[in-house]
Formats: C-alpha cells, sequence, structure tokens
C-alpha cells in the first residue's frame, strides 16, 4: 500500500511539475528585447557623434577592490586608468546628475561602506553623483552612523545623511488621505495638504517603512526632471560601470534595472546557493520593455520626471500599486541593464528565512491588492511564480522522486507507464536545461578570486543542491502566506 501511495504521489507531481515547466520553457525560448549593455552604449555614442572604442567594447575585467576581498571586477567593464575618479565613455552632454538614496531600514548599516566605495568607483564622474543615507532616528544611532561615514568616506564622493521619522510620516498619510482637502473642503495646490502624498518607492522587496522614508527623502531634495534618481540598498556592491550603462540606457528607455546575485559567497552555503539562483532569477524575470513590469528594491534608476509622473497619476486614481507596474500602465518602458548589483544574504538560517519570509510576504500582499488587472498579474509576476510553484511542488517531489530512484535501483518492482517516463524525461531535459542558464548567470555574476574557486562554487552550487535550496524555499513562502492570511504587515 505504501509502494502503491509513494508511485502515485511521485506520477502526480511529475505532472505538475510539467504543467510548470511549459511555463518556464516559454521564459526559455523568449528573447529579452530591452538588454542594456556596450551595444546599447555604442548606439547611443553613435547618434551623438561618437563611437565606442574597440579595446573598451571587448574588455572583460577589471581590477578593483571595494569590499574587502581581491575581486577581479565585472563582465564588460571598461579598464581603468586609475583607482577613483571620472573615465566615462559618454560625452558630456549625456551626462546627468545622480541622486542616489540608501535607506537604511532597522538601523542595518552593514556594508554600506562598500555600498559607497562601488559607487565612489565608478566610471561616471564622481562629482555628478550625490548620496542621501536615509534613516529612523529611533533605530540608529546616528553619531555612530555619521562616525561610520566619515571613517570611510570615498574622496570626491558626496555623502549626506537625512533623519526621517517614517512611523509618524506614515500616520500623517493616514490621516490625510480621510481629511477633508484644504480649508473648508477647497482642494489646496500642496499635495500634503490634501493628504496626498503618494509613496511612489513601492516595490517588491520594499518595505513599507523603506517606501515612506524614500519618498519623503525624494520630496526633501531638489530633483530636476531630467535629474536621475537612484536606490540601492545598504551592502549593494555596484560594478564599475553600472552607472555608464545605466544612463547610456536611459537614452532608450524610461527605466532601468539592474540584475541581482549575492555579494558573499563565500560566508557560507546559503549566500553561495542564493547567489546562483538570484543570478538565474534575475536573468529570466525580465523578458518585454513594456511591461506590466515590477521593480525590485534595489538597483533601478528613473528620471525624477518619470517618479513625478507616477506619483501624479497613482495620485488621481487612487491605485496603491507597485512603482514597475504604475510606470508600465504610464507607458514608461524598461531596459534591464546586463551588470549584476551584489546584495548581502544572511548566511544564518534563521536571518536568511527572516528575509526571504518579508520578501515573500510583501509580494503577495501585492499580489492581491485590489484594483489589479489578472491578466497584468500573470504577465508581470509569471517567472517568480512559476519558480515560487517549483519550491511548493518539490517538497513533495524530490524526496518521492529520490524515494522511488532508491527503489529502483534495490531492486524493487516500480513499473512507470511509458507517459509517465516520457512526462520524467521531460522534466529532466527541463529542469537541466534551467542549471545550465543558472550556471551562466551565475558566472557572469560573480567575480572568482581564481580559476579553483570558480570551480569549487561549481561544484557546491550543482544541480542536486539547487534542487534542495528550492526546497527550502517553500518554508519562507509558506510563512509569509501565513502572515498575510492574520493580517501581519
Amino acid at each position: 500500500m505504501a509502494l502503491e501511495v509513494l508511485v502515485a504521489a511521485f506520477v502526480l507531481t511529475q505532472l505538475c511539475y510539467a504543467v510548470v515547466n511549459c511555463g518556464l520553457l516559454a521564459l526559455f525560448l523568449r528573447r529579452p528585447a530591452n538588454v542594456v549593455d556596450e551595444r546599447t552604449l555604442g548606439r547611443v555614442l553613435e547618434a551623438n557623434g561618437g563611437r565606442i572604442g574597440r579595446e573598451d567594447e571587448q574588455s572583460s575585467r577589471v581590477a578593483i577592490q571595494t569590499d574587502g576581498g581581491p575581486l577581479k571586477g565585472e563582465r564588460g567593464s571598461p579598464e581603468r586608468k586609475h583607482s577613483l575618479g571620472p573615465d566615462c565613455r559618454l560625452p558630456a552632454a549625456l551626462q546627468r546628475r545622480i541622486h542616489v538614496f540608501v535607506p537604511l531600514v532597522r538601523g542595518r548599516w552593514r556594508g554600506l561602506e562598500a555600498t559607497l566605495a562601488s559607487i565612489a568607483a565608478q566610471s561616471y564622474p564622481t562629482s555628478l553623483v550625490s548620496v542621501t543615507v536615509v534613516y529612523e532616528p529611533r533605530e540608529t544611532d546616528a553619531l555612530a552612523l555619521e562616525g561610520a561615514i566619515d571613517a570611510d568616506r570615498p574622496p570626491g564622493l558626496e555623502v549626506e545623511t537625512l533623519s526621517l521619522d517614517a512611523t509618524a510620516r506614515a500616520v500623517e498619510q493616514t490621516r490625510g488621505a480621510s481629511a477633508p482637502a484644504g480649508d473648508g473642503g477647497v482642494e489646496s495646490g500642496n499635495p500634503s495638504e490634501n493628504g496626498e502624498r503618494t509613496w511612489w518607492a513601492t516595490g517588491t522587496g520594499t518595505s513599507p517603512t523603506a517606501a515612506t522614508m524614500l519618498t519623503a527623502a525624494f520630496e526633501s531634495r531638489s530633483v530636476a526632471a531630467d535629474d536621475l534618481v537612484a536606490v540601492f540598498e545598504a551592502g549593494s556592491w555596484l560594478p564599475v560601470d553600472a552607472f555608464e550603462l545605466a544612463v547610456a540606457g536611459l537614452e532608450e528607455y524610461d527605466v532601468v534595472q539592474t540584475k541581482h546575485t549575492v555579494r558573499d559567497v563565500d560566508a557560507g552555503i546559503l549566500p553561495l546557493l542564493d547567489s546562483m539562483a538570484t543570478a538565474a532569477w534575475s536573468d529570466l524575470g525580465y523578458r518585454s520593455s513594456t511591461g506590466p513590469y515590477h521593480l525590485l528594491g534595489s538597483g533601478y534608476l528613473a528620471t525624477g520626471r518619470v517618479l513625478e509622473d507616477v506619483t501624479s497619476w497613482r495620485r488621481r486614481t487612487g491605485d496603491d500599486v507597485p512603482l514597475g507596474l504604475a510606470a508600465s500602465h504610464r507607458g514608461n518602458a524598461l531596459g534591464v541593464v546586463d551588470r549584476y548589483v551584489r546584495l548581502d544574504c544572511p548566511p544564518e538560517l534563521e536571518a536568511w528565512l527572516d528575509r526571504k519570509r518579508a520578501w515573500t510576504r510583501d509580494l503577495y500582499r501585492r499580489f492581491f491588492a485590489r484594483g489589479w488587472s489578472g491578466v497584468d498579474d500573470l504577465r508581470c509576476w509569471s517567472g517568480t511564480l512559476l519558480l515560487q510553484s517549483l519550491a511548493l511542488l518539490s517538497v513533495v517531489g524530490v524526496p518521492a522522486a529520490a524515494l522511488v530512484a532508491v527503489l529502483s535501483a534495490g531492486g524493487a518492482s516500480v513499473a512507470l507507464p511509458l507517459t509517465v517516463q516520457l512526462l520524467v524525461g521531460f522534466n529532466v531535459i527541463v529542469w537541466a536545461y534551467y542549471c545550465l542558464r543558472a550556471y551562466r548567470a551565475a558566472w557572469d555574476a560573480v567575480p572568482f578570486r581564481s580559476w579553483p574557486h570558480g570551480i569549487a562554487y561549481s561544484l557546491l552550487a550543482n544541480p542536486f543542491s539547487q534542487a534542495l535550496y528550492a526546497t527550502l524555499w517553500a518554508a519562507p513562502i509558506c510563512l509569509g502566506l501565513v502572515d498575510l492570511a492574520h493580517g501581519d504587515a
């Protein structure tokens, strides 16, 4: 009886795997048309009377150290003649001011010095970049933060801190939304007087607190319509030509998003496996420039004009949708910068679960929000939902497949019809192809110290460990859904 139940579970999960894999196969076969890379830079330069040098276009690595390790740079980065300062391939007419906002949520600024160092080491002129570190005064020791920034402040980079009480501003927003407009019910020209301050920074991976802080920081700064706004979380490590390519991409697109992976791959097995999974997800997540699309909580850039337009649209319609979906509704095209911003990943299981649980909770809170079109939901989150479906299926599918394989090898009579065998073969082929894509994305994203380091990484992040890691993802997914059912923010 137990064997029949096992075989039934195996067949059922393989059938579900095949359905999910058909969706993944559609993503694999769809070639992205919105990649921002050296070819984009070349087109922009040619349109403005210049051209990219062949030696710059074909350069592959640049030796630079910004996070304490002897790294070899990033794929496609231009060679730099010196450690800091401008060495930009864009003409001065195309160089625009970039306002970088770094929110510190729950008082965490681990890795902030590496983020500031990688910003200062950009090939983009440092004189055109200003960084605003936004923090909650009740969660962050202002003197300690200022001391940490001053101790490691890169030369020539403008860095300032901004203290904002996100809780008080959220309460102000809630009260303002139910208050009459202006004096005597007459609408005021000031959005804040009408309770119309809309948090434009909402998005996947951005907590309500961070969204409140970012929006308030944006409003407190003088950002021209053609200026660029960038958001990065503390601990982000930027490739040396990330800004340069992003600015070039914004000549063809309205919003650009960088890809993501993990920075501290040597900190433990969880960061190592997460680096490959995140790189693969980033590589598959954006297939269209027209959307609907989602933006991650870090590593995106847009003009002040786009953000003001999105905020005004959300204010008029009352739709509380993430920034990416709102931007696509307004007809803003998305470009994906072919560079991987590397983020921190907790090496401890409990901290990893907490972070992924919060991310999943926010994802499904947005997904189930009222006012969204079902077709938009499916198109916007298809890649993420397919990968999370694989994680949930693997809770039963991986143990069932392992037991069936062991019993078959031990001589047990496990008879599977030809159709089931073909189904299993199809699933194995799709998973093998996904692993190949994941390896390619990880090899592009992670700058290995040496070839033995790359081989060790590839052996540890093998298809079997990736399957176990996908199974582990079922825990934060279920916990996030439970939190959502209980009404936890």
